[in-house]
Parts: C-alpha cells; sequence; structure tokens
C-alpha cells in the first residue's frame, strides 16, 4: 500500500527540495568548475560502464546534467522510489505488461512462457500503448538477448518495482531473487549474471 498520504506528501516535499538543491549546486558548480564536475560525471560514468559504450561519446549526456529535464526527470525517479514495494526475496508484484503483438499478460505469465541524452534515440513520452510499443520495437531491432514486453499505461510495472529510469531483477517462480539498486550509477549488469549462472550450476 505504500505510505499514508500525510507522509508520503511530506516525503515528496523534502525530496524535492533535495532535488532543486542538488541540481542548483550542481549547476552554479558546473558553471564555476566545468572541468572538474566534468571529470566527476565520468568518473561515476566510469564506474557504471556508461562511459565505456562507444556509441555513447560523453559529449552526449555530460551537458544534459543539472538541466531543467534532468530536475523533473530526477524527482520523478526520487519520488517514485519512495513507494518502492518490492523487497528481496519477498512476493514479486504480478502486474500487467504487454507483449509486442499487443496481447496483454501479467508479469508472472511472461516469466513462464522527460530527459533524454543528446544524440540518443529520440523518444517522447509515451502517450499510448502504441507509442509506447513503437519505442520496444526500436529496442527489439537491436536483437536483445532476451524477450522484451512494455509496462501497460498505468505504468503498474514501473511503479511496483520502483523501475525509473532503470533497474535489473530476476524473479523466479513468483519470488523476487535479485533487486538492483537504481541505474545508472547504481546498475550492475554484473550481478545478474553472477546470480543467473548460481541458478544454472
Amino acid at each position: 500500500m505504500g505510505l499514508p498520504w500525510p507522509r508520503l506528501w511530506l516525503k515528496r516535499l523534502w525530496v524535492l527540495l533535495q532535488v532543486a538543491v542538488h541540481v542548483a549546486v550542481g549547476k552554479v558548480l558546473l558553471t564555476l568548475f566545468p572541468e572538474r564536475v566534468t571529470q566527476h560525471i565520468l568518473s561515476m560514468g566510469q564506474q557504471t560502464g556508461m562511459a565505456k559504450n562507444p556509441r555513447f561519446s560523453h559529449d552526449n549526456w555530460v551537458p544534459t546534467f543539472f538541466s531543467t529535464q534532468y530536475f523533473w526527470f530526477v524527482l520523478k525517479v526520487r519520488w517514485q522510489q519512495l513507494e518502492d514495494m518490492t523487497e528481496q526475496g519477498s512476493l514479486a508484484p504480478n502486474c500487467p505488461v504487454v507483449r509486442l503483438s499487443g496481447q496483454t499478460c501479467n508479469i508472472w505469465d511472461f516469466m513462464q512462457d522527460g530527459w533524454a541524452f543528446k544524440n540518443n534515440v529520440d523518444i517522447r513520452n509515451h502517450r499510448n500503448l502504441q507509442d509506447r510499443l513503437r519505442a520496444a520495437h526500436m529496442l527489439l531491432a537491436r536483437s536483445p538477448q532476451c524477450p522484451v514486453v512494455v509496462d501497460t499505461m498505468q505504468n503498474q510495472s514501473s511503479q511496483l518495482y520502483a523501475a525509473l529510469p532503470e533497474r535489473l531483477y530476476v524473479l523466479q517462480e513468483g519470488r523476487i531473487l535479485y533487486k538492483g539498486k537504481y541505474g545508472p550509477w547504481n546498475y550492475h549488469p554484473e550481478e545478474v549474471r553472477a546470480v543467473l549462472e548460481k541458478l544454472a550450476n
């Protein structure tokens, strides 16, 4: 169920202040010390592997930090994190998702069977399921090594799994075996690989 409404709104207000200060200070520091702040951001990118992608130059993502769009995106993510209901080892929420064919199913069925960087794929906020499916087909064109589904327009999966901006989970038989931290800075695919390799043995 999450936090009671009055408490949730107080926490949201506190998060709003934190994010506003973070962005304001970051913007000032980026203006006064551009090289030093850029180096700090790049070192964070190195830790996550984000800076290692040859198709993804730091010139595409470093300048987007501390922008208005960045502020709203970070605020949205932090507010969603307040309602995170998942715990490793607990029952996984069985929320609806949509296959690329348009068929609605639930996460458990599937298990059994804003802010953007410059020069990145331009995907607008989805206004309907067709927009979301089109975006998923762009991912599919890159031949991912896993099935692809999308959240419904009610964003129930994203909310229940606190998945913005990105998050890795391993689910098995309706249980959460692995719950990753929020990406991109705390996003560690190697942890998922270790869990999957352990399951395979």
